[in-house]
């Protein structure tokens, strides 16, 4: 796949529509929540954009992975949230807005934390064939226009073609589902000789980052006294990444295969692991506890 014109061309262009998709979704007020409820938004960050990495970074280290897997991690750990989040929150009965909320502004800002934190695991973990002169301010540009400016031209065009917006979701999303279902096939298929190889080594170690990260997330807001509703949702924001991003970026930006595998069974691992949280928050907690919204919900 790598040099390829579904690395080169194709993923690209599929990430971009994605991501103008997920900006179809998006207002303006979904970004000033930020300020209607900074410590809701702020600790979901918190989870998503520092712990989540150190976390990362520490599984890594204690798995001592070779270093194309490690600095996987780091990626994976370093990507965004995604629409496979907000779909989990729906499930659980979570804060949807909230999970908006944090898909939205972690995306805008992937343009900026993975060319940051894979700066520092390159030097770190880079040895023999990864390159670890990292090209930060090439990647940040790079990653920008699979990401931010996908994501403003949506918001675009939702606010001037609304009922388009609306309209296109569904069909969107399919694609969006059944084009990452395809890069993981072939990721797989390409990559099985790696996979039964080294498989045992690292499947552990992206199964512990997932259910350390859903714990984590979850037990953190409980700590900053944020309700059960919003801690459920902090912790599904930080346990599924967006594995489309990490994947693009490993392919495409860094040209790199065999970082790919590992996003791509991430994703396949997180949904079920998603799934089965929120099966077990809706079936644990009554709907009218589970129901409250990031306007409505008291701490």
């Amino acid at each position: 796949m790598q040099e390829s014109v579904l690395s080169n061309v194709v993923l690209p262009l599929a990430i971009v529509i994605i991501m103008v998709t997920l900006g179809m979704t998006l207002t303006v007020a979904d970004f000033r929540r930020v300020l209607t409820q900074p410590r809701q938004v702020g600790i979901g960050l918190l989870c998503q954009l520092i712990l989540l990495p150190l976390l990362g970074f520490a599984v890594a280290g204690a798995f001592a992975l070779a270093p194309v897997y490690a600095i996987s991690i780091i990626l994976l750990a370093a990507s965004p949230g995604g629409a496979t989040s907000n779909l989990i929150v729906h499930a659980a009965d979570g804060d949807r807005a909230l999970s908006v909320t944090l898909t939205a502004i972690s995306n805008m800002l992937a343009w900026l934390s993975i060319p940051f934190l894979l700066g520092i695991a390159y030097p770190l973990y880079g040895s023999g064939t990864l390159d670890i002169n990292f090209p930060v301010a090439d990647t940040m540009i790079q990653v920008a226009a699979l990401t931010v400016v996908p994501v403003i031209i949506g918001m675009g065009i939702r606010r001037w073609k609304t009922e388009f917006a609306e309209n296109s979701k569904r069909f969107t999303r399919i694609f969006a589902s059944l084009f990452l279902f395809l890069v993981i096939g072939a990721l797989v298929v390409q990559n099985w000789d790696t996979i039964v190889r080294d498989g045992p080594r690292f499947a552990p170690a992206f199964i512990v980052l997932n259910i350390a990260a859903l714990a984590i997330g979850y037990f953190v807001a409980k700590l900053a006294g944020i309700n059960r509703v919003q801690s459920t949702t902090i912790s599904i924001e930080m346990g599924l990444q967006n594995s489309t991003v990490a994947i693009t970026v490993a392919l495409t930006i860094l040209g790199n295969n065999e970082m790919a595998v590992i996003p791509g069974l991430y994703a396949i691992w997180m949904l079920i692991t998603g799934f089965a949280f929120a099966f077990w928050i809706a079936r644990r907690y009554p709907a009218t506890e589970t129901g409250e919204t990031l306007e409505t919900a008291t701490t």
